[in-house]
C-alpha cells in the first residue's frame, strides 16, 4: 500500500492507503489529472467522440454513449491503461445498458468480468438506470 507521511516538526507518523492514489494529498488530484491526460487523450483517438464521451474523476473513469463505441473504448483502456500505470478493474466495473440493448451487451462483453444490467447502479455517489431502480435507491 502506498504511505502517507505525516510529520508535525515533532514526530512522525504513516498512514497506509490500501486504494486510492490521491488520499491525504491536496495537489495529488492536480497532478494526477496532468498525468492521466495523456491516456485520456489517447482514448479520445481510439473511438467516435460524437457517440462516446468519456468522464474522469480522479482514478475513476467513465464512458457514455453507443454501445459498439463503448466497447472500443473499455478494450483501448485496457491495453492502453497499463503503459500508463492505469490498470481498469473489471471486477468494481458495470456497464447499465437500456432493456433492449441488454442481451446484446451482455454478449459483447462476455468475458471481460464486467457487470452488465439494464436496471442501474450506484456512480460516484448518486444512482444511474431505470425509473424504479433510481426510486428504489432513493427510498433506500
Amino acid at each position: 500500500p502506498a504511505m502517507l507521511v505525516v510529520c508535525d516538526g515533532e514526530t512522525t507518523e504513516y498512514i497506509g492507503s490500501h486504494e486510492g492514489c490521491t488520499q491525504g494529498d491536496v495537489a495529488a488530484m492536480a497532478f494526477y489529472a496532468l498525468g492521466v491526460k495523456p491516456l485520456i487523450t489517447e482514448l479520445s483517438s481510439a473511438v467516435d467522440t460524437s457517440a462516446c464521451k468519456q468522464i474522469w474523476y480522479a482514478d475513476d473513469s467513465t464512458a457514455a454513449g453507443k454501445l459498439e463505441e463503448i466497447k472500443k473504448w473499455w478494450d483501448s483502456l485496457c491495453i492502453r491503461g497499463p503503459q500508463y500505470g492505469y490498470h481498469p478493474k473489471p471486477s468494481k466495473s458495470v456497464l447499465i445498458v437500456k432493456e433492449d440493448c441488454l442481451q446484446l451487451a451482455k454478449q459483447m462483453f462476455k468475458g471481460s468480468g464486467i457487470k452488465v444490467t439494464g436496471e442501474g447502479e450506484r456512480h460516484l455517489g448518486a444512482v444511474l438506470g431505470t425509473e424504479e431502480f433510481r426510486r428504489g435507491y432513493v427510498e433506500d
